[in-house]
């Protein structure tokens, strides 16, 4: 799962300044489970938009990261789609350049991507893979050493993964951290 996080509603703004028409953009997959681009997500920021903007509609891609799937979805969103100056992707970083490809358009981004995440509720996700292209998580109980830090147990500095010593206090007393956890 891609984790996001919503950029600030100012921050969003800001891109925006330069475009009065709007078509907003929400993918039913990752960002709808992270609540940061699902139907709820995308209704509230075409509310809080439509006071500076005009908002000429709307779309839940089922996957904007699938190139296939937002061609066969833009269909649905034509007419719309040709009045707007620019798209608001409520998607993850992935779907928002996937949106600018298919469209050509200018595509802002309305969230962070954190990482790829475990879910273990709505809310809370683990960063568990970076997606280093060399998984080795057999060599490792099955926890990504890119990923865990180790941690020094004299003095609490996170360091790399393969760290030896820790460069602060020198203490070779190292063990796995872990995942970072987000809390939403």
């Amino acid at each position: 799962m891609i984790i996001t996080q919503p950029k600030p509603f100012e921050e969003v703004k800001g891109m925006l300044k330069d475009y009065k028409k709007l078509l907003l953009i929400g993918c039913q997959d990752c960002s709808s489970i992270c609540q940061t681009g699902g139907s709820e997500q995308v209704k509230e920021m075409a509310e809080k938009l439509s006071a500076d903007h005009e908002i000429v509609g709307t779309l839940m891609c089922q996957n904007p990261c699938d190139t296939r799937v937002v061609k066969r979805d833009i269909k649905f969103i034509e007419e719309e789609l040709g009045k707007a100056d620019a798209i608001l992707s409520m998607a993850c970083g992935l779907g928002a350049q996937d949106l600018y490809k298919v469209i050509g358009k200018p595509v802002i981004p309305a969230n962070n991507t954190l990482f790829m995440g475990q879910i273990e509720r709505l809310g809370r996700y683990y960063e568990m893979c970076c997606g280093c292209d060399n998984c080795v998580l057999v060599e490792y109980d099955m926890v990504c050493p890119v990923v865990i830090p180790m941690v020094c147990q004299k003095c609490g500095r996170s360091l790399a993964w393969d760290a030896k010593y820790c460069d602060q206090c020198g203490s070779q007393q190292l063990e796995k951290g872990e995942a970072q956890k987000i809390e939403a």
